[in-house]
């Protein structure tokens, strides 16, 4: 009698991570589409100024390399979106049809859709750092990833990373093992004697629990960054703007602000290009990059 109240409690305390787990996965995908939302934007706004620099006439040699390096930077994560974007289409085509192939991985981009795929991919792994998936299987980047979205099993190993194991935790239970185990279903314990199956459900939920966690931890990067990411488009396009409008004033040419001796807007050429150049950092900012 006690051995089946026993595990009845246990199962019942496995349900509850399980359902805890399965929140915090859905607030990270949302949180992951956020950033990516507002990376977006960002990335409009350091194209505009880029685009800007680049036509200023009579640059000199200092600034010309620097708006280089921008465009070099900024090119990494358009890329990079353009790549993951054209892969996540492919995969959706391929397993169009297929029964529960994504769904069976636990983050497949049959479970998640498109644009939820997009923002893991580029939440988890950006162009400038060499990208944590990639760290997870040696393979490209790109391909990595799309063998991890498109249903692939997820091996972490060789890099270990902060973003693996964020990774992992958001694959789901089915990509976990306990000593070489799946953990799988509360339904599968009813194949034990009461002490055993309440034994194995305390385990694995101690498992579920401590993927959790994971998942909390990376929510707050997550969040930390899209707030740093905000608060940049709220403040780099008024001061470009007002850049812009002083410096039509003398035809996009940089002799003419020389010699009408406006520092100050050579100052702020100056400042644009740092707040730039922050920005592309923002943008291929990758989740989970250990120091």
């Amino acid at each position: 009698m006690f051995n089946k109240e026993n595990r009845k409690q246990a199962i019942r305390n496995y349900e509850i991570n399980v359902e805890e787990y399965e929140k915090e996965k859905g607030l990270l995908v949302t949180n992951s589409e956020e950033l990516y939302s507002t990376r977006l934007v960002l990335k409009e706004h350091v194209k505009k100024i880029w685009e800007f620099l680049n036509n200023m006439r009579n640059k000199p040699e200092e600034v010309q390399v620097k708006v280089e390096k921008l465009r070099i930077e900024f090119a990494k994560f358009e890329n990079f979106v353009k790549e993951v974007n054209d892969e996540v289409e492919s995969t959706l085509k391929k397993t169009a049809g297929s029964v529960g192939s994504g769904i069976a991985a636990g983050a497949g981009v049959a479970a998640f859709g498109p644009a939820a795929a997009m923002a893991i991919a580029t939440t988890f792994g950006t162009a400038s750092t060499g990208t944590a998936i990639s760290a997870l299987s040696g393979a490209a980047a790109t391909n990595a990833a799309l063998a991890w979205l498109g249903g692939g099993a997820l091996v972490a190993g060789g890099g270990g990373t902060a973003a693996g194991s964020a990774l992992l935790a958001l694959s789901g239970p089915i990509g976990w093992t306990i000593g070489g185990i799946s953990l799988v279903g509360a339904g599968l314990f009813t194949n034990s004697k009461n002490k055993k199956m309440a034994n194995e459900a305390r385990e694995k939920a101690l498992e579920i629990k401590k993927q959790t966690v994971i998942l909390k931890g990376t929510r707050e990067e997550i969040k930390e960054t899209t707030s740093l990411t905000q608060n940049t488009n709220d403040l780099i396009d008024p001061y470009f703007t007002s850049v812009f409008d002083r410096a039509s004033k003398y035809k996009m040419d940089y002799n003419l602000i020389k010699q009408a001796n406006d520092n100050e807007l050579v100052n702020d050429l100056g400042s644009l290009i740092n707040q730039a150049k922050g920005a592309t950092e923002l943008l291929n900012r990758a989740i989970g990059k250990e120091a």
